[in-house]
């Protein structure tokens, strides 16, 4: 059976690992919103601008209402009370989630757009320029909410019909009035409804048509802030319901942390990727191996045999193949040199001398091999064998008929 691929502590290792990077994933789906900004110099209530709302927001707050700016789901933000503000929408309303909150909104305060600003080049919260949307654009606004309708501008009237407590707001130039709609004119100048009114069963909607009295360049002008203060009391009919600035129809959206879209972007799918490697780790290391099954490693048996077959193995691979082979050589020129009775002071040359005398005595060539020996290279292991041969078969030669020897090696 093969061995696993890693050890327990490793495997153990790489499954804390992968718990870590688990967990900090989740611990990601929680951190944060993903938010996309609409324009900050726009008829917002961001928006610090001209045309801005922020004014109009900070008030609400300053009477002590709940001013709540909504980047989604505007409709749960609302609860039973709230009136939902759909001012100067950017966007179109016929979408099905603006269509929804037009239906789900009990209380709706819907103010049509009138201008189309340039941003400021050195101050981006602020306009540089402002000019008049087409009216087509207000009307499609008004369409949404309450049907057909005609948006006229006219000169800045000189007083208006109300049938709610308010002051005259304070206009001038162009202003954008309301014709042949269904709305029941709330305050209205010869020429048109300023600020209308429709009932549809449990729905209140209010229309206002000029946002110049609630932007930040006219709350401050004349009664415009008392007749701002004086709509929202009323819409609010003394509920303590929030008033709910919804912002996504200007752009700004916030949507719930969502998993998948954190780790296909830069750098969570860093944790994606080292959550891929993990899983592929602990995978390698669950599995055995596969393919062909690897050789158990060679038992190592007892007994001189072995012990001198292992020896010779690791001789082989150290490659002293050389050394071995001159020691032999030498051990057999002793070996003869005793058994043929010579000196025993004589070295290895004068031994060799000797016996090269006795060798020609006896009719033999003599050994050569103590100085092929010597000249052989380490991996010229031919050449070493076939000395070492020549010197075993010299020797039998030498000592043949010789009582006395050692047995043949």
């Amino acid at each position: 059976m093969s061995a696993p691929t890693f050890q327990p502590r490793i495997v153990a290792a790489l499954a804390a690992a992968f718990c870590a990077l688990f967990a900090a994933s989740l611990l990601l789906t929680g951190a944060g919103e993903r938010r996309a900004t609409g324009n900050l110099a726009g008829s917002n209530s961001f928006s610090r601008s001209a045309v801005g709302h922020l004014g109009l927001f900070e008030m609400v707050k300053q009477l002590g209402h709940r001013a709540v700016r909504s980047e989604h789901h505007s409709l749960a933000a609302l609860g039973s009370d709230g009136v939902l503000v759909l001012a100067e929408p950017t966007m179109s309303l016929v979408g099905d989630e603006n269509r929804s909150k037009l239906a789900g909104a009990k209380t709706l305060l819907v103010v049509l757009p009138k201008w189309n600003t340039r941003r400021d080049e050195r101050r981006t919260d602020w306009i540089s320029a402002a000019e008049l949307v087409p009216a087509i654009q207000a009307e499609a606004v008004l369409s949404a909410v309450v049907g057909r309708g005609d948006v006229i501008r006219v000169a800045a009237p000189s007083s208006y019909e109300k049938l709610i407590a308010a002051p005259d707001p304070a206009l001038s130039g162009q202003v954008q009035l309301i014709k042949n709609s269904r709305l029941k004119p709330l305050i209205a100048a010869s020429d048109g409804v300023l600020l209308g009114e429709l009932r549809d069963g449990q729905r209140l909607i209010w229309v206002l048509s000029d946002p110049d009295p609630i932007e930040n360049h006219g709350i401050g002008a004349g009664n415009n802030a008392v007749f701002a203060k004086d709509i929202i009391e009323r819409l609010l009919a003394g509920k303590d319901g929030p008033l709910v600035f919804d912002e996504t129809i200007h752009g700004f959206l916030t949507a719930p942390p969502n998993l998948l879209k954190f780790l296909h972007e830069f750098p969570f799918n860093l944790v994606l990727a080292q959550i891929v490697v993990g899983v592929a780790l602990l995978l390698m290391a669950a599995v055995g191996r596969f393919g062909t099954p690897q050789a158990p490693a060679r038992r190592l048996d007892a007994g001189k045999r072995e012990l001198i077959v292992n020896t010779a193995s690791l001789i082989d691979h150290a490659g002293h193949h050389p050394a071995m082979l001159r020691r032999y050589v030498g051990m057999m020129l002793q070996d003869t040199g005793r058994a043929l009775g010579a000196p025993r002071q004589l070295n290895e040359a004068q031994l060799a001398g000797w016996l090269d005398k006795t060798a020609k005595a006896r009719g033999l060539a003599a050994p050569e091999a103590v100085t092929h020996i010597a000249a052989a290279k380490p991996g010229d292991l031919g050449t070493l064998l076939a000395q070492a041969r020549a010197i075993h078969q010299w020797r039998k030669d030498m000592l043949n008929g010789i009582p006395g020897r050692l047995g043949d090696h």
